[in-house]
């Protein structure tokens, strides 16, 4: 959200921007050294143009893994934190996962890549290690603003008994939403304040297309959608735009704040 708010000096040096939207990371196959399930822990960071530093979209300490098996082998993304531009100049995204073992002298390397992407050359998809084989999901948006969502519950409560997910999108294509948050029968994840704890919360949004922000309900065993509500929003050069979302006897209130790139 730099410049949500951005004074009539910056307005002069801010734009849109071409953008890398990374959807999701999949654990496609490991060797015959590993074997599911594994408990990983690493990191996945990007660098790009505006700001040569780490922009991490994954991060576990080796005393907080994440336990991925061969049925749902998705690494729970939680970036970035800023959109990530894109631009002639090359940038990169490094991964560095690790498969903990039962002593750190036990511990294995997952995948160690460095993978640069730039306009017109951005990722293939596919990359194969000595370990393992690691696939990106991404959207490539050639006229993008940042969106930055939050979410706050205003009235009743999540229904009993079911799961959930948050998605955001500005595509109709479902293999390319990006999922804000997703909770079990443990309930919704909520704050004193109302606001629901999303795991991710920044995505890009074409500037001619719609963002769209929809709460699923499921069934705690089923994949068919019990309940569902969604919003589009037009996105905007800047300042918050609210909408409404419910579901069952839960209200919630969608804010967007939206920001463009410096150039």
């Amino acid at each position: 959200m730099r410049y949500t708010y951005p004074t009539p000096e910056e307005q002069c040096y801010i734009e849109t921007a071409e953008t890398l939207q990374i959807v999701s990371l999949k654990i496609v196959s490991i060797n015959d050294t590993l074997h599911w399930p594994l408990e990983v822990f690493g990191m996945v960071a990007v660098r790009d143009i505006l700001d040569h530093k780490r922009n991490i979209i994954f991060q576990r300490q080796r005393n907080n893994c994440q336990i991925i098996n061969a049925n749902d082998p998705y690494l729970a993304l939680t970036g970035p934190s800023r959109a990530v531009a894109v631009s002639m100049e090359p940038s990169h995204i490094e991964i560095s996962l690790k498969v903990k073992g039962a002593t750190k002298s036990d511990d294995k390397d997952l995948s160690e890549l460095v993978l640069n992407f730039r306009s017109g050359c951005v990722l293939g998809g596919i990359y194969p290690s000595r370990l393992s084989t690691l696939e990106f999901k991404y959207d490539h948006i050639p006229c993008a603003v940042e969106a930055t969502i939050s979410i706050k519950v205003t009235g009743g409560s999540w229904p009993d008994g079911f799961r959930g997910v948050f998605t955001a999108c500005d595509t109709v294509d479902d293999d390319l939403k990006v999922k804000l948050l997703g909770f079990e029968d443990g309930g919704l994840p909520v704050g004193a304040d109302g606001m629901i704890k999303l795991s991710r919360s920044v995505v890009s949004a074409g500037f001619d297309e719609m963002l769209k922000v929809s709460a699923m309900v499921y069934p705690i065993n089923g994949d068919k959608v019990a309940d569902s509500s969604e919003v589009a929003l037009k996105p905007e050069m800047a300042g918050i735009s609210p909408r409404v979302l419910k579901v069952g006897s839960c209200s919630m209130e969608v804010s967007v704040g939206w920001s463009l790139f410096c150039r």
